[in-house]
């Protein structure tokens, strides 16, 4: 081959080569952008009620999926080609907010001090069949000794079926249905129980005097998923079982039983929020179990008119439903702007319930 032809066959090489560099940088950039907008559509669904489109709701459970992939697409552009590193930025910086929900970054997780005015702990206690965990329970409860205790999935005579244990306490008591709170602050009220759509959840409010002070108190066990043990480890299972008729009647199934939860909890927060709105500027506390990620409807709307304690004094995502299947954060408590969380510990030593209690300690501001 003459030197002339070499160079044209170089020449044609190197087009070539380019060529494909630019189809792959455009497919690349392609899957960037379709997962920026992924991630932005999740955030966009917490302004829709999920009981207006349940399914696609149901969107927002991967947007800490679409999150790593987008970090990720920023260190490969960094990497390979940087003049596009910006794409993937640009869409974490529109959606920050939402991220520090989610995974707020402190370097210190506890800002606690000796001024610590009220510790607050919730927790849902999963029904505690067993008279063990009842037992390693009331033990744990003694010991943290925590002003407000507000506990979800109790049994419906736990209050009275221990009673002898709460004479042995400074706690005063109020039980509604599954749920229950104990105080070493008197009660300013009965329950209040917040009417809402459901199937057997439920949310109630009562009053009690911090001080001299009224504090409204909303416990909340928002609407479950109702998936079975077996429902729950049948889809774990078919994360990696390659049979796909496996896979697309279990996903089926949980799409269904999942959506049709997220409608009722669209509705419940509105009512919630509703009775937070009308009592707008008292000194407030809403806590338990939401069943929702802080990327949701129900979270946001809570976030929106109070202040989240975790986001103020957490540190990462902070898993507190204890199921490795399941790893989320859908245990919450906000507060209206009277105070400032101080400190907020999901407590991993105790494991008497599929979920973590939530310890949280609040400072009351100077007005």
């Amino acid at each position: 081959m003459s030197k002339k032809e070499s160079k044209k066959a170089a020449l044609r090489g190197g087009r070539l080569e380019k060529g494909l560099k630019r189809i792959s940088v455009s497919l690349i950039l392609g899957a960037n952008i379709c997962t920026t907008l992924l991630l932005w559509l999740c955030v966009a669904l917490t302004f829709v009620s999920p009981d207006v489109i349940p399914r696609l709701s149901l969107l927002t459970l991967a947007f800490p999926v679409f999150l790593v992939v987008e970090v990720l697409f920023v260190l490969f552009w960094l990497i390979f080609y940087a003049r596009l590193a910006w794409v993937p930025v640009v869409g974490l910086l529109v959606v920050g907010g939402y991220i520090l929900d989610y995974s707020p970054m402190r370097l210190a997780g506890d800002t606690d001090g000796t001024d610590s005015t009220l510790t607050v702990i919730s927790y849902n206690v999963g029904g505690m069949s067993d008279k063990e965990k009842r037992t390693e329970l009331l033990d744990y409860l003694r010991t943290a000794d925590a002003d407000i205790v507000c506990l979800q999935e109790v049994s419906t005579h736990f209050l009275k079926n221990h009673q002898k244990w709460l004479d042995s306490t400074s706690y005063h008591t109020l039980q509604a249905g599954s749920l229950a709170f104990l105080s070493h602050h008197p009660f300013l009220s009965d329950t209040i129980r917040i009417s809402f759509p459901t199937r057997s959840n439920s949310s109630v409010a009562c009053w009690i005097d911090l001080g001299g002070d009224s504090l409204l108190v909303i416990n909340n066990h928002l609407e479950s998923n109702h998936l079975s043990e077996e429902e729950k480890s049948e889809y774990a299972h078919t994360i990696t079982d390659p049979h796909r008729q496996t896979i697309k009647s279990s996903s089926r199934m949980l799409v269904g039983k999942l959506s049709e939860a997220a409608g009722y909890r669209g509705a419940q927060a509105d009512s919630v929020c509703t009775f937070v709105d009308r009592h707008a500027g008292h000194p407030a506390i809403v806590c338990g179990d939401f069943n929702e990620t802080p990327v949701s409807y129900v979270y946001q709307q809570f976030d929106r008119r109070l202040v989240s304690a975790y986001r103020e004094a957490g540190v990462g995502p902070g898993f507190s439903y204890s199921r490795r299947s399941f790893p989320v954060r859908i245990d919450h408590l906000f507060h209206s702007p009277h105070w400032t969380c101080t400190s907020y510990r999901i407590d991993r030593t105790i494991s008497v319930s599929d979920h973590y209690p939530l310890i949280v300690r609040l400072r009351k501001k100077v007005q």
